[in-house]
């Protein structure tokens, strides 16, 4: 879709579409009602207004549910690829994470 402000043509994607998933490393969660959810950061743009943004609408959503904040994660790329990550989330008792936020 393009747009045309100002003589400026902006071409945008709708992110919206389908995708085709080929892989995942867990299963789904049917909901996150009642569940502990990891925020993980990657360091890379605004996490402290981010994932308090990201908590706040998820609780609106879901009133019952629990985060372990980003703050008590490591932080940085490097970090969130890491074995041991997955363990700590799982030692935090983290049933979901929320990973990244930009890049």
């Amino acid at each position: 879709m393009a747009t045309k402000i100002l003589n400026t043509t902006i071409e945008v994607y709708d992110p919206t579409g389908p995708l085709e998933l080929t892989q995942t490393h867990a299963p789904r969660l049917d909901t996150l009602a009642g569940k502990t959810v990891g925020e993980v950061s990657n360091g890379m743009w605004e996490h402290d207004r981010i994932f308090p943004l990201i908590r706040r609408l998820l609780q609106e959503r879901y009133p019952d549910i629990k985060f372990v904040p980003y703050t008590e994660f490591p932080e940085g790329s490097h970090e969130i690829q890491s074995e041991r990550l997955g363990e700590l989330a799982k030692q935090k008792g983290c049933q979901a994470v929320i990973t990244g936020n930009a890049g």
